[in-house]
């Protein structure tokens, strides 16, 4: 672990530095409290920081108050080291931001017990900004997949036909995806799902994808022409029916996809357009392994 030593005293700062390389530290030097908030200021700071109370340029105490005020979700530990022993003095160190305090001269069994509880401190906080990114990824994406979950590819798509962009929507399928639930076991249809997507990301990379069911993708393509997408589209369902695509996944049976296409035409509402897709996929799945592309004129005559 990296830990900052910003002490004025070369003697002071030689020993701390000797000692804290021989229990395993990657240690880094300040001279003063300007050059020590030049390093902690940085985005790649080390979570630890012992800090001299009396420095050149800037205080120990000025010091942690910028560093407290610096928002930031891994806020480094900071060690104030003081001659200075009235409660007082200590008390006004730690109001100034610092998590902990050593009295010069320092005692070496003394210094090895705070930094185990600076080093048990970063690690905790690691594992709760950790957690919170994890519980954020989890609020909009398909866990199993990597994709977006329904919610999120909806809202997704509701931001593009707000915005007004040039968008063209495919809805895909696995087909047989439930009988090789079933006669495989949920473990590969799903490592089937997650192949898929990474299929599509392969050939799709600036497309936004989302899981919209147990065996269908919403696949969300801005800025690119329909005839484009089915190229796209038609290279990925020509990849995943391929046998070296199951065979890749562990699967004695192959996989074949049908995908329903839609191109926004700049006035149908999301609703309109999710069912245009989804009457596309209707009709390729009546076909298998084929893509649809939604046509108004065609089934309006059809209604007729």
């Amino acid at each position: 672990m990296r830990v900052l030593v910003a002490e004025d005293d070369f003697a002071s700062r030689i020993l701390l530095e000797a000692v804290l390389v021989k229990w395993g530290y990657e240690v880094l030097t300040a001279v003063d409290g300007e050059a020590a908030w030049n390093i902690l200021k940085a985005d790649n700071a080390p979570p630890i920081a012992i800090v001299d109370w009396m420095m050149p340029k800037l205080s120990g105490v000025d010091l942690c108050a910028r560093v407290r005020e610096r928002p930031r979700e891994l806020v480094p530990y900071i060690l104030m080291l003081t001659a200075k022993g009235q409660k007082s003095d200590v008390s006004e160190g730690l109001d100034a931001g610092a998590d902990d305090y050593l009295v010069k001269p320092f005692d070496m069994q003394e210094l090895a017990a705070r930094m185990r509880v600076a080093r048990r401190s970063i690690t905790l906080q690691r594992d709760l900004v950790d957690s919170r990114i994890a519980i954020a990824y989890q609020a909009v994406h398909d866990v199993s997949t990597g994709a977006l979950n329904r919610g999120s590819i909806i809202s997704a798509l509701s931001e593009a036909i707000a915005a007004g962009e040039v968008l063209t929507v495919m809805l895909l399928s696995i087909d047989g995806h439930k009988a090789l639930q079933q006669n495989q076991g949920a473990s590969p249809a799903e490592a089937t799902v997650r192949a898929v997507v990474q299929q599509i990301r392969a050939l799709m990379p600036d497309a936004v994808i989302g899981r919209y069911g147990t065996d269908e993708l919403l696949v969300v393509q801005a800025e690119a022409s329909l005839a484009n997408v089915i190229e796209l589209a038609e290279k990925a369902r020509e990849a995943v029916a391929d046998r070296s695509f199951a065979a890749a996944i562990g699967l004695d049976v192959d996989v074949t996809l049908s995908m329903g296409l839609a191109e926004w035409d700049g006035t149908a509402n999301l609703e309109l357009l999710l069912c245009y897709a989804d009457a596309a996929l209707y009709a390729a799945r009546n076909v298998g392994n084929t893509i649809d592309v939604f046509s108004l004129e065609v089934e309006q005559q059809s209604a007729q």
